[in-house]
């Protein structure tokens, strides 16, 4: 291993880590967010020297270790889970930075054995295996290259057709194409590559220009506010006092909304610290504390069902002015060993996060359906939800004009955690042209509209109560990527396959003749 090489895997890892919210900067805008088109360089240039499997790997492991220890350290910051919490981040770091590992090797081998450039193979690649991390294994797809860009607008619309994967495929081609400049290497492109690659740039700067283009969409507004209670929840159990106290804040910040006579009043994650649908007195109590308002609360769920089976769901209830609980939503996708616990016998501290009244997991929801707001639908996502982009999609396409995420984070500290995951959430604002509110138990809460511009937001770890008006398209248009997905992905899946077939039949021609 040469150390000039490690030192470069080194400067990339570094790089991305400072193109996210990092331990310097913990806010959602990073002043630093322009490296993401760099980063990639110091390591892509080791393809250009190396020519050794076991190596190429190891440079890239290295470098997405660098970045994802760096990035995700907020894990150790889950204090229920004690020590196992060091071990969580240094297992998942090293888990997903195989990702970069197994993309430079997968490169560098179709560049051995078939002679694909790579200005074609390293986009293509990297955007597939990145695609594939974010649902391998129940998925983690935070800190993907396109979630960087959220504040680079004219170019981040370009997901509201292609989703983050054409962003992503950008970013890698710039990166590699700067690197066969910086090091003057010659391009041996074939003229099939050639012209794939011209054909995929093209189409997506021509979306990028679309997907500027005002949208002309007759809008309506709804007045809701949002609760940011900073209330610790690192409890064992929630006791009577604990309940009471929790609520007799949140009445407070409730009855300062008075004169802005809010049309919704969203609560965060668990903001209920009890069992709604079996308190329904509270719904009542909750409604009279201010008039007109209704309420989209997270709280748990419990259903009884055979044998006195009790089920347990992270849920949301949407409540009218009188009180009455109009619908209901159960977190999707759950967080695994944080609400489901697949090994909890092997690792009792899992208990310990999820424990509410002695009953330890959750069951997932199964359905996604929007909520009612009067005859508005409203998608409402709760935490883990917002990062998989096939949840929001769901909701849009079942008619939600708006989308409403409600976390809790408070586990992870003062860290950039809370931005990270905010960054990831907009996405979903422009990918489906819709709003997006966001409250938070104790992280960074915020409006976002339909163009992915963050209206305003809370400070991290602040009591804090926010008010906009929030647009929505009076009809519910669907852009390109609401209607269909992550097609991008297996187009240049397809252009890959076809490429190597050609380039496979060519070899075989030539070494036959």
């Amino acid at each position: 291993m040469k150390l000039k090489n490690i030192l470069l895997s080194i400067i990339s890892g570094i790089l991305l880590a400072f193109s996210f919210p990092n331990f310097i900067q913990q806010n959602v805008f990073v002043f630093t967010f322009f490296l993401i088109w760099v980063a990639f360089v110091p390591l892509f240039s080791i393809l250009y020297e190396v020519d050794n499997y076991k190596r190429i790997f190891f440079y890239g492991f290295l470098s997405g270790s660098v970045f994802y220890l760096m990035s995700l350290y907020w894990l150790c910051n889950v204090r229920p889970m004690g020590v196992f919490a060091y071990v969580a981040w240094v297992a998942l770091s090293l888990y997903i930075s195989l990702f970069f590992g197994f993309s430079l090797l997968i490169s560098l081998y179709l560049k051995q054995k078939l002679s694909i450039d790579y200005l074609f193979s390293v986009p293509v690649i990297f955007t597939i295996l990145e695609y594939v991390r974010e649902w391998l294994f129940t998925g983690f797809p935070l800190q993907t290259p396109a979630q960087s860009q959220i504040f680079f607008l004219p170019f981040i619309k370009i997901i509201k057709i292609t989703g983050v994967a054409g962003a992503n495929f950008l970013i890698y081609f710039i990166n590699i194409f700067l690197t066969s400049i910086i090091l003057r290497k010659k391009t041996n492109l074939l003229k099939i590559e050639k012209v794939a690659l011209i054909i995929i740039i093209v189409i997506l700067i021509i979306f990028i220009v679309i997907t500027n283009i005002k949208p002309k969409h007759i809008y309506k507004n709804l007045k809701i506010s949002i609760l940011q209670p900073d209330i610790s929840q690192d409890v064992v159990e929630w006791t009577g006092n604990y309940k009471e106290k929790t609520l007799n804040i949140i009445k407070e910040m409730i009855l300062k909304l008075k004169q802005e006579k809010p049309n919704i009043i969203v609560w965060p994650e668990t903001g209920y610290p009890g069992v709604l649908n079996y308190e329904q007195w509270r719904a009542k109590e909750i409604a009279g504390w201010i008039k007109g308002a209704w309420h989209i609360i997270g709280s748990d769920k419990v259903e009884i069902g055979k044998n006195d089976e009790k089920k347990y769901y992270n849920s949301v209830f949407i409540i009218d002015e009188e009180g009455d609980i109009k619908g209901d939503y159960s977190k999707y996708h759950l967080v695994p060993f944080g609400e489901y616990v697949p090994l909890q016998n092997v690792f009792p501290f899992i208990k310990k996060v999820v424990r509410r009244y002695g009953y330890i997991g959750f069951t997932p929801g199964n359905k996604i359906e929007p909520v009612l707001y009067k005859d508005i639908k409203i998608g409402t996502l709760i935490c883990y939800d917002s990062l998989f982009p096939e949840i929001s999609r769901e909701f849009i396409r079942k008619g939600a004009v708006i989308l409403v995420h409600l976390s809790y984070e408070t586990w992870y500290g003062k860290t950039p955690a809370s931005a990270q995951i905010f960054q990831n959430t907009a996405m979903r604002a422009v990918e489906n042209e819709v709003s997006l509110v966001r409250c938070v138990a104790s992280g960074i809460s915020g409006f976002v509209n339909y163009d992915g511009k963050i209206i305003s937001k809370t400070d991290l770890f602040k009591r804090d109560i926010l008010t906009e008006d929030v647009t929505y398209k009076e009809k519910n248009n669907l852009t390109f990527y609401t209607k269909y997905g992550d097609w991008f992905i297996f187009f240049i899946l397809f252009i890959m396959i076809i490429i190597i077939i050609f380039d496979g039949i060519k070899k075989n021609v030539n070494v036959n003749y």
